[in-house]
């Protein structure tokens, strides 16, 4: 992966050239058909992935059966956030919704090269924090659009 690449990522702008450098070469290229899970939920938390193209749903199963959509990730997105924050599972799962490319990295090499440097740190952890948020804030509209269409059904 080229540093400059990884510089026209939304999560990296304005990462300083060395920073770039150190995660760059962290990074690798995947491919995922469409249907694929690129990772389950409660499966181990290994790996973040950014989409460059195509678009994944982030669906969770609650454990009394049936799956909720979370949210779809479009180019630019963030899923695997688990493990780069170190959680040992994936709190749901990640499914392609077309082919997709993805650049992938080890959640332990991220926060190794984020224990180096204390301000690519700071600045990664709040960008992340903001993408897990934004995720919360739309599952709780979910749930509650959830809550809404089955009191139509009782009526």
């Amino acid at each position: 992966m080229d540093s400059k690449e990884l510089a026209q990522l939304p999560l990296f702008d304005g990462l300083t050239p060395e920073q770039l450098g150190a995660l760059a070469s962290l990074f690798r290229r995947e491919a995922f058909p469409s249907g694929q899970a690129i990772f389950k939920q409660a499966d181990r938390a290994s790996d973040l992935y950014l989409i460059e193209a195509g678009e994944v749903v982030i669906r969770f199963f609650p454990y009394d059966g049936g799956s909720m959509d979370i949210e779809t990730i479009h180019p630019g997105g963030l899923i695997g956030w688990s493990a780069a924050i170190g959680r040992s599972e994936y709190t749901s799962s990640a499914i392609c919704l077309s082919q997709v490319q993805a650049l992938g990295i080890k959640g332990r090499d991220l926060r190794r090269v984020m224990r180096v440097d204390k301000k690519l740190r700071a600045l990664l952890s709040e960008r992340m924090a903001r993408i897990v948020a934004h995720r919360l804030d739309y599952f709780h509209i979910q749930l509650n659009n959830f809550f809404d269409g089955d009191d139509e059904a009782e009526a």
